[in-house]
Order: structure tokens, then sequence, then C-alpha cells
């Protein structure tokens, strides 16, 4: 194999070398990206639950649905 060729391939191994690095580091980045969205749909999920929960208390307490409790006059 002749020098210059050796250095043409020594060249594009280089390049390679830095493409793969380049996507490594991009999925690195991905999986961080994924761990907080996840996170934050677990914290956006638990908000939702608590609210749902809150509106079905504030409903019970409602005269509407009955569940609230008149006091008597004094």
């Amino acid at each position: 194999m002749s020098d210059e060729l050796k250095i043409v391939l020594e060249d594009v191994k280089e390049k390679f070398d830095t493409i793969i690095k380049g996507i490594y580091m991009i999925i690195e980045k991905l999986d961080r990206h994924i761990e907080e969205s996840l996170k934050e749909h677990e914290k956006f999920k638990m908000r939702l639950l608590e609210f749902r929960g809150d509106m079905n208390e504030h409903r019970n307490s409602t005269e509407l649905h009955g569940g609230r409790v008149k006091k008597e006059a004094s």
C-alpha cells in the first residue's frame, strides 16, 4: 500500500472516529432528555391526580351534589 493511500485512509478513519464520538454524545444527550422527560411526566401526573382529588372533594362538598351539611340558624 502506498504512503499516500495510508495517509488518506488514516484521515478517513479520523473523520469516522469524530462522527462516532458525535453520535455517542447525541445518544447520551437524548438519554438524559428522556430521563428528565419521564421525571417531569411523573410530576405532572401526580399534580393532575392531586387536582382531580381536590375537584372531587370540592364537588362532593357543594349543595348541588348533596354532600354539604347545612348549618342550622341560631
